[in-house]
């Protein structure tokens, strides 16, 4: 990572519609921008260091037409669009974006969806409540949040709860998590606790967000013991209702705040993964009020049992057992102030939460340009000892196989070992084994279990790497993909720059391949980045690191017959759940795209709606992926099936396609049923 960067780092921070840099410190004053939203104040901008310029986004007037445009807008996507539309010159003109909340991440990545032919900068996207209310979204719009977020280039939480789900959600995209930034700059001296004895208790709840469970409070207040008398106000800007007489005081405000009136902070909530507390728990602790709160596991990550005195969900007794413990134990409730006070000063200050996005930010930009100028030279050691073992699952294609080889022997980077798995010996003509070649031959044909037999034979290295047998690398492929490795541990997964891909046409010839790639014309990716995030790994180049195979246990899924249509997708997703899946642009190739071994049009057209539809029942690939996949494929071979290619059965595969439909009607879609066609 480059130390300093010959011009500045421009970051632009996309804000909510009513912030703005000029006038960010009035919603503070007028008390309604919530404390620790954490990089984003102005205060901050300096502290990111003389290098890096912060912009942030702006607003203006509205007439009621432009207003009512940007509501309903919002009404039908969940998020204000038109707020980035209008700074859409701030957005793409930057070098990193970060985003604070979903809100604004998605309407950044649908700007980037309708300005395809501009470059993007790329987006840090903080999570905060979309985890939350993802189950109780409709299924569509979920869609559409699923396919805009695929595209995002970090998102960080400050919820380890939350992020656990993301990861269930979004398995193999980037996440880390960035710890909750202090909710101010400036600290009160802290207070002592007061006496509680013998004086009406003074009870506060505060919360403006729905995950407020207000009944279980107000119910804990009227069945505490006459003897203690009680007054408890309620801060929030939601209507309280369905509420019983409590024979108690209770006061709702929608401006409380901390002072010298408040013995006991008790925050009663309903299911929640988001630590939205912490800035008010901070508050309390400051000024010597114990807290009380609901265990729904997002606050423990910050504070344990001796900070905050947890009470189960949806319990009103022991949330008035707890009251009443707290009210009689001065000492206690001392000893708690003094263990959360000890915790928040563990906490990095907020300038630490910019700096941190600062060097998520120069970590994506330093890595522009060739990879080996971007990773220092302890990294390229640790590269060149790591153990790379290829594997190859072949059928019907020896001379081309013979040609791969050859390449890959030829590699700057040795592999360790190549290994060959093929159906029968004529698979494999005119090739003998070798030291650094085993040659398998084990039926049935299909790619998903010769590529399983490769992975039971892998023993001893670091990095199994498996190409098609018709994909011819560059002389540095693998050394590009063992740098990768090298320098981030959290990559399990590197797919290469494709430079030509003959699966697309009529296929390549050997000799125009290695023209290719001998062409610097043709053979340079220096404008690209060194890194960059994808999707999956494209199955006729892929890498993954073994340790986490093992780890994992993962095999590739035997379900998907013969060619196994998108078995690619699967495998790299499932491993894209315990880490990063990226493009090595330096890691360069020419797939021939031979058509020689190809499955018969009918069950390749089977397979493009049956493997689509199982993969998402199995978790692996997003419905609203599938459903594009599957139409895609049916519009291309039914257009192109009236003038078909002469290198591809496109009448073949469009029946293909009707039959799936037909049995994914009749609820017998299954991808083996292409062994029967």
């Amino acid at each position: 990572m480059p130390a300093q960067m010959s011009t500045p780092l421009r970051i632009f921070i996309q804000l909510n519609h009513g912030y703005g840099a000029r006038n960010h410190h009035a919603p503070w004053r007028q008390d309604a921008l919530p404390a620790g939203d954490g990089f984003h104040t102005p205060t901050h901008n300096h502290m990111a260091g003389p290098d890096v310029f912060i912009e942030q986004s702006e607003y203006g007037e509205e007439n009621i037409l432009s207003r009512l445009l940007r509501y309903g807008i919002r009404s039908l996507t969940g998020f204000d669009f038109m707020q980035a539309w209008r700074n859409r010159g701030g957005i793409l003109s930057a070098d990193v974006v970060w985003t604070l909340t979903e809100a604004q991440a998605l309407a950044v990545l649908l700007l980037y969806r309708l300005t395809p032919l501009t470059v993007h900068p790329p987006l840090i996207a903080q999570s905060v409540w979309l985890m939350d209310h993802w189950p109780h979204e409709p299924l569509w719009r979920r869609l559409f949040m699923r396919s805009l977020l695929s595209r995002v280039d970090l998102l960080t939480f400050v919820s380890a709860e939350n992020m656990k789900y993301a990861r269930t959600l979004f398995p193999g995209q980037r996440m880390e998590w960035v710890g909750f930034p202090p909710a101010f700059e400036e600290t009160p001296p802290e207070r002592s606790t007061r006496p509680i004895v013998g004086q009406p208790l003074r009870v506060l709840s505060l919360g403006t967000d729905p995950q407020r469970d207000w009944i279980s409070l107000l119910d804990a207040v009227a069945h505490l013991p006459r003897e203690l008398p009680c007054n408890a106000a309620v801060g929030t800007i939601r209507r309280i209702t369905g509420t019983a007489a409590t024979g108690r005081t209770v006061a709702s405000h929608a401006g409380s705040t901390f002072h010298e009136h408040v013995d006991i902070l008790v925050l009663s909530l309903t299911e929640n993964l988001h630590p939205d507390d912490m800035a008010v728990i901070e508050d309390a602790a400051r000024y010597g009020v114990p807290v009380i709160a609901t265990d729904t596991e997002s606050l423990r990550h910050y504070f344990d049992d001796h900070c905050v005195l947890y009470v189960p969900p949806d319990d009103p007794a022991a949330l008035a057992r707890a009251i009443t413990a707290l009210a009689s134990d001065v000492e206690r409730c001392r000893a708690m102030l003094e263990h959360i006070r000890a915790r928040i000063r563990t906490f990095p200050a907020s300038y630490a939460h910019t700096l941190r996005h600062v060097a998520f930010s120069r970590e994506l930009m330093g890595q522009q340009g060739p990879i080996r100028a971007t990773f220092s030279a302890n990294k390229s050691r640790a590269a060149q000892e790591l153990k790379i073992t290829i594997g190859i699952a072949t059928s019907g294609r020896p001379t081309v196989l013979r040609e791969t080889i050859a390449e890959l022997r030829a590699q700057s980077h040795p592999p360790q070992h190549i290994i060959i798995c093929a159906p029968t010996p004529q698979d494999v003509a005119g090739l003998e084994g070798a030291p650094d070649l085993t040659l398998i031959m084990q039926a049935p044909r299909g790619l998903a279990h010769q590529r399983n037999v490769i992975l039971d034979l892998v023993t001893e290295t670091d990095i199994v790497m498996f190409f098609d047998d018709d994909f011819l690398p560059d002389r540095d492929y693998l050394a590009q993909c063992a740098m990768a490795f090298a320098t981030a541990p959290d990559i399990v997964v590197t797919t290469g720059r494709v430079l030509a891909d003959g699966a697309k046409g009529p296929g390549l010839t050997v000799e125009a391949a290695r023209a290719m790639l001998a062409d610097p014309h043709i053979n340079n990716t220096a404008a690209l980045p060194a890194l960059q995030p994808a999707w999956n790994g494209y199955g006729c180049n892929m890498a993954y690191r073994l340790s986490t195979i093992r780890q994992a246990g993962l095999r590739f899924d035997e379900r998907l017959p013969l060619y196994a249509w998108y078995e690619d997708i699967d495998f790299s997703r499932q491993m894209g759940r315990l880490g990063r899946i990226v493009r090595v642009n330096g890691a360069k190739g020419v797939h021939l795209g031979s058509k020689l071994g190809r499955t018969p049009g009918r069950r390749l057209g089977y397979s493009q709606v049956a493997n689509p539809l199982y993969l998402s029942r199995k978790g692996t690939f997003p419905l609203d992926h599938a459903l594009r996949s599957i139409g895609r494929n049916i519009a291309m071979n039914a257009v192109r099936s009236l003038w078909p290619e002469p290198y591809i059965d496109r009448r073949g595969r469009i029946v293909g396609n009707w039959l799936a439909l037909r049995d994914a009607v009749r609820g017998r879609i299954s991808p083996e049923n292409i062994l029967t066609l």
